[in-house]
């Protein structure tokens, strides 16, 4: 399920690439962009191929999404401590997900309609982000 999986312990051994170096737009002031392959689909719109990128600020990590049409740029998850449980994506394709319950019911599956982007932390967790046609979600697939 989850090809392509990347490892951010190998990326952060590498070095960070500013972000006019790399070819990505400006980021929000104080986010570089990680030296790091990208993660491209059709994440906010069918036709529109937008470009996820791993990127830093200060000790936060980020995945920020870079709209096609625009090149507006989103922060669109944050994290914290990555050297337990190192981050690792991958393109989602459109269908129906299983969530995790955490309330102890039966979970109804989530529709995505759109390209989406896998990350799990290590064995701790994954979710998919997805665009839920007004803003970007996270959706828990294991715990």
């Amino acid at each position: 399920m989850h090809k392509f999986r990347l490892s951010l312990c190998a990326l952060l051994a590498t070095a960070s690439v500013h972000a006019a170096t790399s070819g990505t737009p400006p980021l929000p002031h104080g986010w570089q962009a990680l030296a790091a392959p990208t993660v491209s689909g059709n994440f906010q719109r069918e036709g529109q191929r937008d470009v996820a990128v791993l990127a830093k600020n200060g000790a936060t990590y980020g995945l920020l999404v870079i709209a096609a049409g625009n090149g507006a740029v989103s922060v669109v998850k944050t994290f914290g401590d990555i050297q337990a449980n190192p981050p690792q994506w991958s393109l989602v394709r459109p269908g129906s997900y299983q969530p995790v319950c955490h309330h102890g019911g039966a979970c109804a599956p989530v529709e995505i309609h759109t390209d989406a982007i896998s990350l799990c932390f290590g064995e701790a967790s994954c979710q998919i982000v997805y665009f839920n046609g007004k803003a970007f979600s996270a959706l828990a697939i294991t715990d």
